[in-house]
């Protein structure tokens, strides 16, 4: 097992690493095309030229495609986005800390991300703002583990490995937190990065004792035999917002307009999904690689349109804790309320 030191180094070199070098990069989005520089700066010109004449905002949204961003893909397809006045152009994109570089870089205008990221990053100087909430962890986000592995509770994780799809996300605040209630720390765990995808096989093939699976992954997971012992956000982590939409600081104030259309249309698209597992099942396979057959049986997500800037502080403060971040950060700096 790697010492706490070694731990604390790795940590803190991915986090220097994964974020200010990779904001400096420009991303090219998977997914549909989204416009250039020069082609975003000419159709926020024209477009806000044109908005008090009833035009609509040319928006282009970035999404990574989960059963969680049903809620934007639902606006779009209602009309929610169009009735608030955007014209949106919905760009997949890479997941976890991956989101904020295609926002940085200026390939899309709002992204939706995990918070810890997006906290992350503003806290290393990054111009990022929240804007509105998308999902709140549940029981779609499991602990799993082969069945044969002995492991039962959280407290068999010590000396064993763990699974998560990004070391700078809200999955390992989480899991952090989960370890201190069960009287360990994250230096018992050896927590590695594997893509989501990957993560079920790599249990089987005895490459890590226990992942963290989100749905759809969940369902699949169960479907192959391995075994949930609970969920991550639960005990300390419970109902603790996981992942929003973000935008930088100067998008936020030249387009104000864009941002209450954006909750507006959010909120009725999650009134329409809350409960409604048939529309998730028409929705889903249409964005993502998931079936109709897997959605029926996944464990749907909770939504909230809101910012709750409380327990939001609080996982800031779990970041400060667990080294994620170097000093305190106070959350209300880095949500826009305008």
């Amino acid at each position: 097992m790697p010492t706490r030191e070694l731990l604390d180094a790795r940590r803190r070199s991915l986090l220097a690493a994964g974020v200010l070098s990779a904001a400096a990069l420009s991303l090219t989005a998977c997914g549909s095309g989204s416009p250039s520089s020069a082609e975003a700066d000419t159709a926020g010109s024209s477009s806000a030229a044109g908005a008090g004449s009833g035009a609509l905002e040319t928006v282009n949204i970035g999404y990574f495609p989960l059963v969680h961003t049903s809620t934007l893909v639902n606006a779009d397809e209602q009309g929610y986005l169009e009735d608030a006045g955007i014209d949106a152009e919905l760009t997949q994109t890479q997941g976890g800390a991956a989101a904020i570089p295609a926002l940085a870089s200026g390939n899309v205008d709002i992204t939706y991300a995990n918070y810890t990221s997006a906290l992350l990053a503003a806290q290393q100087g990054l111009p990022i703002v929240l804007i509105a909430g998308n999902d709140v962890g549940a029981d779609d986000h499991g602990i799993y583990v082969g069945p044969d592995s002995g492991i039962e509770e959280i407290a068999d994780l010590k000396g064993k490995s763990f699974a998560v799809n990004n070391l700078q996300n809200i999955g390992t605040v989480a899991l952090y937190a989960q370890l201190e209630e069960a009287g360990l720390s994250p230096a018992d765990v050896e927590v590695m990065e594997m893509p989501y995808p990957d993560m079920a096989a790599a249990v089987q093939n005895g490459n890590v004792d226990a992942i963290w699976q989100v749905e759809p992954f969940q369902a699949v997971s169960e479907k192959e035999g391995l075994v949930k012992i609970g969920n991550l956000f639960a005990g300390p982590a419970e109902e603790m917002p996981v992942a929003g939409w973000i935008t930088t600081r100067e998008y936020a104030d030249a387009h104000p307009e864009v941002i209450d259309g954006l909750r507006s249309a959010l909120s009725s698209s999650m009134e329409d999904l809350d409960g409604n597992r048939e529309a998730f099942s028409a929705l889903v396979p249409e964005f993502t690689t998931v079936t109709a057959e897997v959605v029926q049986e996944i464990e749907l997500p909770v939504f909230s349109a809101e910012l709750d800037l409380e327990k939001l502080q609080q996982g800031a403060d779990l970041m400060l804790e667990y080294d994620l971040i170097d000093e305190a950060l106070d959350v209300q700096g880095t949500a826009y309320t305008d």
